[in-house]
């Protein structure tokens, strides 16, 4: 099996992109890929269905408006071991390049006797990290107790490690029930000339528990993400969808970036960042433009000293990536940086 990180997918000839996944992957046959086992809905991108009378031409012509990017499109697939027998209902891993990456993608077809009309083709997005990607909520997340120490003492705490945890006054810590161990963080951010604040999650482990005394509870570490430490919270297990209708053409919207996950000051490609609207304006799937405002100052003919924002000329703002929403909350949404033309930065323009 694939591990948790974005597979990056580079086809010498023809694609610059990232990999796809879809859904129904209960039902889906495992693929040998590279020699390892990919199971759809456990590694993360972006998967398209196989519909009848497709062919691998088509669809190089639907994706990259060109028949010609077959040989790519089979290479990436590889478990198809002949390019003239592809199967209605199979997944496969779409890898889009450039431009076609950041536009709906259309293709038409024939009705008897009238125009061509125009259909979308569907796609699915999974990510197989959803369930501890970080989110912006209002309030803090109920504590149902905090790490007091780790078996060994170890003070950094990571996967297969006993720790030993301090319930609170809220909630009850079940053994066998998986849990969540987070910290959080205050948010505070101008965008769209407004002060944003909030309370970042971030999601350090998963762990057991063990046992449940009367004073503590006993647990183990099963996946860690980021280094625990004492004083760390747990939470019930925050279950998210891992895969997504991909929706390309939303309605526009109004938002801004309000920082990365690990509060990088540049944000790139696969990144995890927020924006400053939640479940009631956009949904997960959904797929927007990120936007640089473009401006410049001009002292041409000015008197010294210039007033402020006098000599301010405002030009077309510049389209600088692409991002699609993975989770919706209720002041946030947490996104992921999926294309990027200039660097990307905290109070961007989303629309």
């Amino acid at each position: 099996m694939l591990n948790n990180k974005i597979k990056i997918a580079v086809s010498a000839l023809i694609f610059l992109g990232f990999a796809f996944c879809s859904t129904g992957f209960a039902q889906e046959k495992i693929i040998k890929k590279d020699d390892v086992e990919f199971v759809p809905g456990q590694d993360s991108g972006f998967f398209y269905t196989i519909k009848k009378g497709d062919t691998l031409w088509d669809l190089s012509q639907k994706f990259y408006n060109s028949q010609w990017d077959w040989p790519g499109l089979w290479e990436m697939n590889d478990d198809i071991k002949n390019p003239h027998w592809i199967y209605p209902g199979k997944k496969i891993r779409v890898f889009l390049k450039g431009k076609s990456a950041l536009k709906p993608i259309i293709v038409k077809v024939k009705k008897l006797k009238k125009t061509k009309s125009p259909v979308k083709i569907k796609t699915s997005f999974s990510y197989a990290q959803m369930d501890h990607a970080g989110f912006i909520t209002r309030a803090t997340q109920t504590s149902l107790g905090s790490v007091i120490k780790e078996k060994e003492n170890n003070i950094m705490m990571s996967a297969n490690d006993i720790i030993y945890i301090k319930p609170s006054n809220t909630g009850t810590l079940i053994p066998g029930k998986t849990y969540q161990i987070f910290t959080t963080e205050p948010v505070m951010a101008q965008t769209n000339n407004q002060t944003f604040t909030g309370i970042k999650h971030l999601i350090k482990a998963e762990i057991k528990i063990i046992d449940h005394k009367t004073t503590y509870a006993t647990a183990l570490i099963t996946k860690g993400y980021r280094a625990v430490r004492k004083g760390d919270m747990v939470m019930e297990y925050y279950e998210r969808d891992s895969i997504l209708t991909v929706d390309d053409n939303p309605d526009p919207i109004d938002a801004s970036i309000i920082c990365s996950e690990n509060n990088n000051m540049m944000i790139n490609d696969y990144t995890i960042a927020f924006i400053d609207i939640g479940k009631d304006h956009v949904q997960a799937g959904q797929i927007y433009s990120i936007l640089r405002k473009n401006e410049i100052v001009d002292n041409t003919h000015t008197t010294w000293p210039a007033k402020k924002n006098k000599n301010l000329i405002e030009l077309d703002n510049l389209e600088s990536g692409k991002l699609i929403v993975l989770h919706t909350e209720d002041i946030s949404s947490t996104v992921m940086i999926v294309s990027s033309k200039y660097a990307i930065h905290p109070n961007d323009i989303v629309n």
